[in-house]
């Protein structure tokens, strides 16, 4: 649907506020079913200008500040990219758009040095399980007894670590349990249970027939033989995909679910995905001993807590996986999550995790704990993409998009969800084909894989 707006936002700082109207000679045309945008926008500003996109479109727009420059423009609807362009300039922009979500276009000084850094940092309020713990009780504590001691139901116990979740009748209860708790000495760590958003599904592809499937073959190998990935995620679907010889029976840390097979999930793609990397063609084998092990955190819900995605970790890793993929996350580091993590870590498991998509330099969890291998993404050139994350928490970089053959269709899965898999997948297969332990490879994929900040460049001398 085209609508014509006369609008006008005033801009300060980062953020578009509302305004006056433009006046009737001004115009913005946004057709938002094939991405065209036309202007007609004579002796105005450009944080003007941006406003009035903000408000056809509803994206959150970003303009750096100092940036703000007299505008005048004038051109017939053109694909979203090209009006960009046209009407920037010199300028780079970020415009990142997620099925569901609301677009970003942030707006920042064209230089190289300036795309290492984000717009503004999110300080985002951490998301919590209203009125539960994770507590790690130290060794000769009973979880049962403490949680019947203070008034608290047991949720779930992880027994290898002595891990308990236990919720608590309302914050002052929770409160009162977590001082008394630590002033007995009891603990080893009390942490909140945090929360961690579903991840975004794959988007269908027009016209994506032609997507050759997967032509590796799970090798026939007992159970010894086997290299397992633990996949951390949402529900699997095995029937949709290319290759589901290579799925092992899957387990669920959340709820019971089964998601419809109209189309693939996130989880699905990701399995997906780590079978690309796995049939690397630089690997150049036929076949691998190589299976993925889907962990479902999810569930129906709408969110993964820290005590499921530990608990699933474990699970996996007393199931055999050396590798873990955590396409997951959130900007709130759990040191329950991290004490799993290391502990694992110190055993031999690799753990391979996504960076982030927004794009900023925010430490993104918990693939910015020092035990994962962090992964953003890039263009296919090698180019870091507008969404990713970036920053010193980082080390790996690899594709950001790829195809999901799921039944008869193919779809497309973006993001540091989608290079994290893919660099599991990768891992997987050369420690398969070199005869190394996953912990072995990680250097091997940094060193080959690095994510490089650009620099900026050398002016010219006279």
């Amino acid at each position: 649907m085209t609508c014509i707006i006369r609008v006008i936002l005033c801009f300060s700082a980062f953020l578009c506020l509302p305004g006056e109207a433009f006046g009737a000679e001004k115009e913005i045309e946004w057709n938002s079913f094939r991405k065209h945008l036309g202007l007609n926008v004579p002796d105005s500003t450009l944080a003007e200008v941006l406003g009035g996109i903000q408000r056809e479109t509803g994206w959150q727009v970003r303009l750096q500040p100092g940036l703000n420059r007299p505008v005048s423009v004038k051109f017939k609807p053109k694909p979203l990219d090209e009006a960009l362009r046209f009407l920037l300039g010199d300028l780079r922009y970020t415009l990142i758009a997620r099925p569901g979500e609301p677009g970003k276009l942030e707006v920042r000084q064209g230089n190289a040095i300036a795309e290492t850094e984000p717009m503004a940092e999110p300080v985002p309020k951490p998301k919590v399980a209203a009125n539960q713990l994770a507590v790690i009780f130290r060794p000769g504590q009973d979880a049962a007894a403490m949680a019947k001691r203070f008034n608290a139901d047991l949720l779930g116990f992880i027994k290898i670590a002595n891990v308990a979740q236990l919720k608590f009748t309302d914050p002052r209860a929770m409160a009162a349990a977590r001082q008394a708790m630590a002033e007995l000495g009891v603990t080893d760590i009390i942490d909140d249970v945090h929360l961690y958003p579903r991840p975004a599904t794959p988007i269908l592809v027009a016209g994506g027939a032609g997507i050759l499937p997967i032509s590796l073959r799970p090798e026939e190998v007992d159970t010894k033989g086997q290299l397992i990935i633990g996949l951390i995620d949402t529900a699997v679907q095995p029937a949709g995909l290319d290759q589901p010889g290579f799925l092992l029976p899957a387990l669920s840390m959340a709820e019971p679910f089964t998601p419809p097979n109209h189309s693939p999930t996130h989880g699905t793609s990701m399995a997906g995905t780590i079978l690309r990397g796995l049939a690397n063609k630089d690997l150049g084998v036929q076949k691998s001993p190589v299976r993925i092990l889907p962990v479902d955190v999810f569930g129906a819900s709408a969110n993964a807590n820290s005590f499921n995605i530990a608990n699933g970790i474990t699970e996996a890793v007393n199931n055999g996986a050396t590798i873990i993929n955590l396409s997951l996350g959130g900007y709130q580091a759990s040191p329950l999550l991290q004490r799993i993590i290391a502990t694992h870590h110190n055993n031999g498991v690799l753990f391979v995790g996504a960076a982030g998509n927004e794009p900023v330099t925010t430490p993104h969890f918990p693939a910015a704990h020092p035990e994962v291998m962090a992964v953003t993404a890039t263009r296919p050139n090698g180019e870091l993409t507008a969404y990713a994350n970036r920053g010193n928490f980082i080390d790996v970089a690899a594709r950001g998009t790829h195809p999901v053959r799921f039944g008869k269709r193919t779809y497309a899965i973006t993001g540091t969800s989608a290079s994290s898999a893919y660099v599991s997948g990768l891992a997987a297969g050369l420690a398969s084909a070199h005869g190394k332990k996953p912990r072995e490879i990680r250097e091997l994929i940094i060193e080959n894989r690095p994510f490089v900040p650009p620099k900026p460049k050398e002016e010219k001398k006279n």
